[in-house]
C-alpha cells in the first residue's frame, strides 16, 4: 500500500508541475491560465477514499500545444518510414517523380484504371491481381506504373521499382541469388520495369525465372511493363522466354496497352521549340 501512495503522490506532484509565470487564481483559489482562461487544477477523488486531492490538469493552451507535439511526432515517424521504404525499394530516383499529380490526362481510361487499382488496393493484393502495361516506347508505361507504386507508398506499402537490367546483375554472382529472390518476393507490390530487354543465357533466363516464379508462389502482385507487343507475348519464339512471359501473362490479368505518340519526343520536341523561342 505505501508503494502505491507514493506512487500517487508522485504522479499529483508531478501533474502540478505545470505553472507559468503569467497563471492567476480565480475565485475558487484554482491556478488558470492567462492566455485561454481555463483552469489548470481540479479537485480529484482520493483513491482510498476521504479527500479529494488536487492536481494538474493541461489547459487548452497546453492540451493544444501537446496535440501539436503528437502530431508532428506521428509525422516525423511516418516521413522516417517511408524514407526507409523508398531507400529500401526504389532502385532509381527518376521513379519517385513520377506521380498522378503531374499526369496530364487524369481523364483518359488508364488513369482511370490506375486509380482505381490504387483505391481497391486491398482487394487487388488480396488476390494476387496485377497490371501488365505493353505497348510502344515513351507512351507511359513506366509513368503510370511508378504513379501506383509512388501513391501505395504514401500509404506506406512497401514497394519495390527496380527494371530486369539490375535484377540480372544482382543474380549474376554465386553467391546470394537466393537473397536477391527473397527480398523481391517480400514486397506487397514488385514493379518490373522494361521486360524483354533482357538478353542472356539458358541460365540467366532460369534465374528470372525464378524471380517471378517466386513471386507467383508467394501469392503478391506483379506490375510489368514492356516494348513488346502480345503477339510477342504469347509467342516468343523459345521456350525460356515462354516460362517467363506465361507467369507475367497469368499474374497480370489487368492488361492495358499503351497507345501514342512517344511522350519522349514530343517532351523534346516541346524543349526544341523552347529553345528556339529563347535564343531568337
Amino acid at each position: 500500500m505505501d508503494a502505491i501512495a507514493k506512487t500517487i503522490s508522485d504522479a499529483v506532484r508531478n501533474s502540478l508541475n505545470n505553472a507559468a509565470d503569467d497563471d492567476y487564481i480565480d475565485g475558487d483559489g484554482y491556478r488558470c491560465c492567462a492566455k485561454c482562461k481555463k483552469r489548470k487544477e481540479f479537485d480529484a477523488p482520493h483513491p482510498f477514499g476521504g479527500k479529494k486531492i488536487r492536481v494538474g490538469i493541461p489547459c487548452d493552451c497546453k492540451r493544444a500545444e501537446m496535440e501539436a507535439k503528437k502530431r508532428q511526432e506521428e509525422a516525423d515517424r511516418f516521413k522516417r518510414r517511408m524514407d526507409a521504404l523508398k531507400r529500401d525499394g526504389i532502385t532509381d530516383p527518376s521513379y519517385l517523380r513520377c506521380t498522378f499529380e503531374l499526369d496530364d490526362s487524369p481523364g483518359s481510361q488508364i488513369s482511370r484504371v490506375c486509380r482505381k487499382y490504387i483505391a481497391n488496393w486491398t482487394e487487388m493484393r488480396d488476390s494476387n491481381t496485377g497490371i501488365l502495361f505493353y505497348g510502344g516506347v515513351g507512351t507511359g508505361k513506366s509513368f503510370y506504373a511508378c504513379c501506383i507504386a509512388n501513391a501505395l507508398l504514401k500509404d506506406l506499402v512497401p514497394v519495390s521499382v527496380t527494371n530486369l537490367s539490375r535484377v540480372l546483375n544482382q543474380l549474376s554472382g554465386f553467391d546470394g541469388r537466393q537473397d536477391v529472390i527473397d527480398k523481391l518476393k517480400k514486397y506487397d507490390l514488385l514493379v518490373i520495369d522494361d521486360l524483354g530487354i533482357e538478353r542472356g543465357s539458358g541460365y540467366a533466363l532460369e534465374q528470372i525465372f525464378n524471380v517471378f516464379d517466386s513471386r507467383m508462389r508467394a501469392g503478391k502482385p506483379l506490375i510489368v511493363t514492356t516494348n513488346l507487343s502480345k503477339t510477342e507475348l504469347k509467342n516468343p519464339g523459345d521456350i525460356e522466354h515462354q516460362r517467363i512471359y506465361d507467369r507475367v501473362l497469368s499474374m497480370c490479368p489487368i492488361q492495358l496497352k499503351m497507345d501514342g505518340t512517344s511522350r519522349r519526343i514530343q517532351i523534346s520536341s516541346d524543349r526544341a521549340e523552347n529553345a528556339r523561342r529563347v535564343i531568337r
